[in-house]
């Protein structure tokens, strides 16, 4: 009877431990905004420039722009520390219209989001990165 209950203890301390690796690694790999920033560029050629890591765990990103007001000819580009060009994507848009990429295979490193506008038009933007990893 005494093995029994040792046995018992043993199972339940392995399924406890089991699912607090488990709760762990969904909340290291959970979705998180690793990049937020507001753009107000005027008529003409304007850019701009952020750096940002990917967390440990995490894999892939989703870049969001979201045009407040105006309308330009826009390009949004991710760059890694090389200078090499891992995503991009062009669009005519403006007055309130949210863009949304897939999902982009980005293991943990540095990289750069560049946001560029080429037109005549004006544009009042927020871009958005996430990140997320493992299970999500």
């Amino acid at each position: 009877m005494g093995g029994t209950s040792t046995l018992l203890k043993t199972l339940a301390i392995a399924a406890v431990a089991i699912l607090l690796v488990a709760a762990v690694y969904a909340a290291l790999t959970f979705p998180r905004t690793i990049v937020d920033f507001q753009v107000s560029f005027t008529i003409g050629l304007d850019r701009e420039q952020r750096e940002f890591d990917v967390p440990w765990l995490h894999d892939k990103a989703q870049v969001e722009v979201a045009v407040n007001n105006g309308s330009s000819l826009w390009r949004a580009t991710i760059t890694n520390a090389n200078g090499n060009e891992i995503w991009s994507h062009s669009a005519l848009q403006g007055e309130q219209t949210t863009y949304t990429s897939e999902w982009i295979a980005l293991p943990n490193a540095a990289y750069n989001l560049t946001f560029s506008t080429i037109g005549v038009g004006s544009l009042e933007a927020n871009l958005k990165v996430a990140s997320k990893g493992g299970i999500w």
